[in-house]
């Protein structure tokens, strides 16, 4: 399975019915294209731990804690390539991207490829690939900066900090 193929299986979901659905679809596919598909998730997932997508995860969700940021990015996986890819080149186009109503973290999402394969070989998937960075990269800042937050996110602090 290829980054294409990856972002396809990915496409189109439904954010309240996701983490079923993507075991529906990853159900019909070989153990190896799960782990494959695992693989991508999990490069995917370490690519988005950003500073910045931090701070609109604080601003999206009234707070962030560490695990908390990890269920973000699943979340953020979730909605596709395009919300994705938007996400990390411009935290603040989630303002435009998402509803008020929306609730990105996604926990259960995280773990529907590891799942699926355990219930099809009754192994554990393998991981390999991309590991999680130590630290986020980027620029840290005090997400309990009012001033700060309204100017590196000013979308989102009017949508969700004001």
């Amino acid at each position: 399975m290829d980054k294409l193929a990856f972002w396809d299986l990915l496409e189109g979901l439904d954010p309240e019915t996701a983490p079923g659905d993507l075991a529906a679809r990853l159900d019909d596919l070989e153990p190896e294209a799960i782990a494959a598909f695992q693989r991508h998730f999990d490069e995917e997932h370490a690519r988005a731990c950003q500073w910045p997508l931090w701070g609109a995860a604080y601003l999206m969700e009234g707070g962030c804690s560490d695990d908390g940021f990890i269920d973000f990015r699943y979340g953020l996986i979730s909605r596709g390539q395009k919300v994705f890819e938007s996400a990390l080149a411009d935290p603040d186009s989630l303002a435009v991207l998402l509803d008020e109503d929306d609730f990105l973290s996604n926990e259960e999402f995280g773990y529907v490829a590891g799942e699926v394969y355990e219930n099809k070989t009754g192994s554990e998937i393998p991981r390999g690939g991309a590991s999680h960075p130590a630290d986020p990269s980027g620029e840290e800042w005090d997400f309990d900066d009012e001033a700060l937050c309204a100017a590196k996110l000013p979308k989102l602090w009017a949508k969700f900090g004001a």
